[in-house]
C-alpha cells in the first residue's frame, strides 16, 4: 500500500521485526549478554528516486538477559552468587523511537543516516536507560 501525491513523493507504511545481541565480558570476572526481539512499525516517505525519510516505533516483545560473574569457571566451579537471568516475554508498551534519512547512491547502493533509541543494561544499580545512537549505514543489494 502507498499513496502518491506527485510523481517523485510516496508515503509507505513499513512494518518489520529486528533482533540485537551483545555480549562483553567486565573487569572482575563479570559476564553479560543481551538479545532482544522488537517489532517495528512506521512510515517511509520517498521525496524523490534518490532521496527518502523514515521514521517508526520500536517495540520490545522478548529480551533475555544474563549477567553474573565468571570467576572459577574454568576450573568448573560457576558462583551462583551474583548470577541471574533475566526473561521478558511480554511486549512493552512504552515505544522507543527510530529514523532514517536514506540516499540511493546508485541502483544497489544505499547511505542512510541513522537515529535509534536503545536500552542500555548492565552491571549497574542505575537500572535501566535509554541512549540515542546516531550513525552511518551502507546497504548494498546483490543478485
Amino acid at each position: 500500500m502507498s499513496f502518491t501525491a506527485a510523481p517523485d513523493l510516496t508515503l509507505e507504511p513499513e512494518l518489520g521485526i529486528s533482533y540485537r545481541g551483545a555480549g562483553q565480558e567486565l573487569h572482575g570476572g563479570i559476564e553479560q549478554s543481551m538479545h532482544r526481539l522488537h517489532a517495528q512499525a512506521g512510515w517511509r516517505l520517498s521525496l524523490s528516486q534518490a532521496l527518502y525519510l523514515s521514521a517508526g516505533a520500536k517495540f520490545s516483545m522478548l529480551s533475555v538477559e544474563t549477567r553474573g560473574l565468571t570467576a572459577g569457571e574454568e576450573f568448573g566451579i560457576r558462583p551462583e552468587s551474583g548470577y541471574r537471568n533475566v526473561y521478558e516475554f511480554t511486549p512493552n508498551r512504552t515505544p522507543r523511537w527510530t529514523g532514517e534519512l536514506g540516499l540511493h547512491l546508485t541502483p544497489r547502493t544505499d547511505l542512510m543516516l541513522y537515529y535509534d533509541q536503545e536500552p542500555v543494561t548492565g552491571w549497574s544499580y542505575s537500572g535501566q536507560h535509554l541512549e540515542d545512537r546516531l550513525g552511518t549505514r551502507f546497504i548494498f543489494r546483490f543478485k
